[in-house]
């Protein structure tokens, strides 16, 4: 053997040695992943034709493509059927008897498709007649049916075959004679049924054992087809050329016969379709029209349609619409129209706390009302009766609708007004800052909320200032008085000196008098809560309770140099008492 001869023997035997190992390759990737059957069992004999395909479900498969056939791998029953995520499926023409059904179940994945051996099973040899069926499509009585319908059924058991019969009466066969269908389950006429006409289906179904007895028949109509176009018609309202009509009016027209629609165009110039192109409105013969422009002319034209075509050369009327609600000014008095209802409110409301809430209201009659709180650009209905109750400062809107009679009818006219409340607090003295200016006082007054207040330390008559410092008071006696200029209420606060406060104290460290603190919790009948000491440029340097120690005469840890001091004494009925005191360490 030369050379050549050699490289070629090798040449094939390596080709064929790689063919073995893909074909087990093949077989490997087909056995760990191919769904096996449950029933019927592989091999398994005398299957029921009509017998549920079950089979092992494939982990990850999203969908399941089935193959059945007389053959392997064969499709003649079913080609590439899916049977989405489900493990079992009836097959739905059945299986045919004495026959080795040969099927393939290939698993999909989102990745791809798996192809998998065929298995099989043996069917059983079937001795007796199928069972009836009867048409499901179109269902038995039903009307209007397509001229090109398709008749369909369902799977009779044990069938190997279907017979049709159609006629025109029952049990007539004037139109279908017994057609042999085989194993089909649909049937299309070679023509159209005719328009109108009540059809009674039968179907028979066979085997090798004869045909099924006594299978019910059906029965459908079909559609009416129009063979003449139908006649015009046109609007009788608003009649024709009418004027005055309203914005949003009800289009009526005559009906006509041997119609299946109405094709409605309306336009603002003769034979125009700028607002509405032929539109098929079905067979009503009226229709809701919203949002006209004001003064304007608009022309309309019915056409009626049938399967036969459009009626020809249909009248066109026309109308004109009412100016609307205004303002306008009228064209034959000259005078100036305004239908929209009138909102007597004013635009700011102010009321003092005491006296809410704001009671509002509209007088007239009206159509429909809405009172809405205006908050952040987005609107809440509070209201929708005449009265209205406003219990908070805010921006409020009310809209009123209002029906009005005009020539052609009536129209909706609606208003809107908006308006701001302000629901004033009095005033609520929070602190007093005092000041020592040598023999009087400054006092800053600071109230818990702001507002438009002015202020006295006079009497409650005044005197006033818009100002909040008050200056050069006695500093015996103060009297703080503070008001709202609106007249919605008023505060006051009173700061008197006590001699039951200690004149002095002298924090050495020799245990005698080391610590300045009110005599007692209760001074004049007042109970003291709270005691505050500023040095004479006003510094707050320390806030005492009348139950504590008392002051040692630091500040921030640092012993404090002989000086002067001020107190001021909270009490609980807001009673203040304020006064001097000195520090001294001889």
């Amino acid at each position: 053997m030369n050379l050549s001869s050699k490289e070629s023997c090798l040449r094939f035997y390596l080709i064929g040695l790689f063919c073995v190992f893909h074909v087990f390759a093949k077989a490997a990737v087909q056995d760990t992943s191919c769904a096996l059957l449950i029933s019927p069992a592989q091999g398994e004999t005398n299957v029921s034709v009509i017998a549920p395909i079950s089979f092992e479900p494939v982990a990850g498969a999203v969908n399941y493509f089935i193959d059945l056939g007389t053959t392997a791998g064969g499709t003649d029953i079913l080609d590439n059927f899916s049977v989405g995520i489900s493990a079992s499926f009836n097959p739905p023409q059945g299986m045919p008897e004495s026959t080795i059904i040969y099927i393939t179940v290939r698993a999909f994945f989102v990745s791809g498709s798996q192809s998998c051996n065929s298995q099989s099973f043996t069917t059983e040899d079937v001795t007796v007649i199928p069972s009836c069926t009867q048409a499901s499509f179109p269902v038995n009585g039903a009307v209007d049916v397509s001229l090109n319908t398709t008749i369909s059924w369902p799977y009779a058991p044990r069938a190997t075959g279907y017979i049709i019969n159609i006629g025109t009466s029952p049990g007539a066969v004037d139109v279908v004679n017994g057609q042999n269908l085989g194993n089909m389950l649909t049937y299309n006429s070679a023509a159209d049924f005719n328009p109108g006409i009540m059809y009674y289906v039968t179907l028979i179904s066979y085997n090798e054992n004869g045909q099924a007895t006594g299978c019910p028949e059906t029965s459908f109509t079909t559609e009416n087809i129009a063979t003449e176009v139908p006649d015009c018609t046109q609007l009788i309202a608003p009649i024709d050329g009418a004027t005055e009509v309203a914005l949003t009016p009800i289009l009526e027209w005559q009906a006509v016969t041997n119609v299946e629609g109405y094709l409605i165009r309306i336009g603002t110039i003769p034979g125009g379709s700028d607002v509405l192109a032929n539109t098929d409105i079905g067979l009503a013969t009226s229709t809701a029209v919203l949002d006209f422009l004001e003064g304007t002319t608009y022309y309309v034209t019915i056409t009626p349609f049938n399967a036969a075509g459009e009626a020809q050369n249909c009248t066109q009327t026309s109308f004109t619409t009412t100016f609307g609600c205004g303002p306008y000014t009228d064209g034959i008095t000259g005078e100036m129209v305004d239908l929209n209802p009138i909102i007597d409110l004013a635009e700011n409301y102010e009321i003092c706390r005491d006296n809410a809430p704001l009671i509002l209201s509209y007088p007239d009659s009206y159509e429909r009302i809405v009172w809405s709180a205006i908050n952040n650009g987005e609107m809440a209905t509070i209201s929708s009766d005449a009265l209205v109750t406003i219990n908070a400062s805010g921006v409020y809107m009310v809209e009123v609708s209002t029906e009005t009679v005009i020539d052609s009818g009536t129209i909706i006219c609606t208003a809107t007004h908006s308006f701001e409340v302000s629901i004033i607090d009095p005033p609520i003295i929070d602190n007093l800052v005092i000041s020592n200016q040598g023999n009087t006082v400054n006092v800053l007054v600071e109230l818990e909320e702001e507002g438009d207040f002015e202020y006295s330390s006079t009497s409650e008559n005044g005197p006033y200032q818009s100002s909040a410092l008050l200056t050069n008071i006695n500093a015996t006696d103060i009297q703080v008085y503070v008001r709202d200029r609106n007249g919605c209420g008023m505060d006051s606060r009173r700061i008197k000196p006590d001699p039951g406060f200690p004149k002095y104290f002298t924090p050495n460290g020799d245990g005698v008098n080391d610590t300045w603190q009110v005599r007692g919790v209760v001074v004049n009948g007042e109970t003291v809560t709270s005691i505050e000491i500023y040095d004479r440029f006003g510094k707050r340097l320390k806030t005492i309770s009348p139950y504590g120690q008392g002051w040692d005469g630091s500040y921030q840890g640092k012993m404090l140099f002989d000086n002067g001091f001020w107190y001021k004494a909270n009490t609980r009925s807001n009673v203040t008492f304020t006064g001097y005191f000195a520090l001294r360490r001889y």
